[in-house]
């Protein structure tokens, strides 16, 4: 599975190449072209970053004391790709930093994130998106020390639904990503059984630019 999303990173990087080529031989910018038939293109490609918000679901946030929320950050790369007037397919790479923060420890976990998003038009100006997401975990640290990642799934998959708001090349939303697999393995041995039964969830506010 790591190495079909790895494959599937990689496809969608390409893809996201060859789009930025297309879209700066045909002058689009910010997606909103006029084609002759009267649709709009909905295509392109652009950067983006923001603040994200970490939040845990599951029982085992009981074996965390005074567990605490966490802000961090995320930024990437996004491509859209039209169907249509209305609706269009918005695949993302992003780095992604989330954190787990108790009285026992700190704890820092770094990843690539892939959201595959359908998107739908609601005006010119505003759309709301939704669809799967996956992940891959870089590094993971404990009190800024690096941890061995052995007791962590280190493959992550969720969904993700937001709105967003574009003005000029410039767009800004609002996401809310929740995780479907545990951060921590079910093994009794492992140092991170603490993590057990625990999903991962963060909003992110993000700011982005395209053409």
């Amino acid at each position: 599975m790591k190495k079909l999303c790895l494959l599937f990173i990689c496809a969608f990087l390409f893809e996201a190449a060859q789009a930025q080529e297309r879209v700066l031989n045909r002058g689009i910018i910010n997606h909103n072209e006029e084609s002759g038939g009267g649709e709009r293109a909905n295509s392109g490609f652009g950067v983006k970053g923001g603040v994200l918000f970490s939040s845990l679901q599951g029982d085992g946030k009981d074996m965390l004391d005074n567990l605490r929320s966490s802000t961090n950050w995320h930024a990437g790369f996004y491509s859209q790709f039209s169907l249509g007037q209305v609706f269009s397919i918005q695949p993302e790479a992003l780095y992604t930093r989330r954190e787990v923060n108790a009285d026992d420890a700190d704890r820092r976990f770094d990843y690539i994130d892939v959201p595959v998003l359908a998107v739908l038009n609601l005006t010119d100006n505003i759309s709301v998106h939704a669809g799967p997401q996956v992940g891959i975990m870089l590094t993971a640290k404990q009190d800024d020390k690096e941890i061995d990642k052995e007791g962590l799934n280190t493959f992550d998959y969720g969904a993700a639904a937001g709105v967003e708001a574009k003005v000029s090349i410039f767009r800004v939303g609002g996401r809310y990503y929740r995780s479907f697999s545990d951060l921590g393995k079910f093994d009794a041995a492992n140092a991170n059984r603490a993590l057990n039964d625990i999903k991962a969830g963060n909003f992110q506010v993000y700011l982005g630019f395209g053409f």
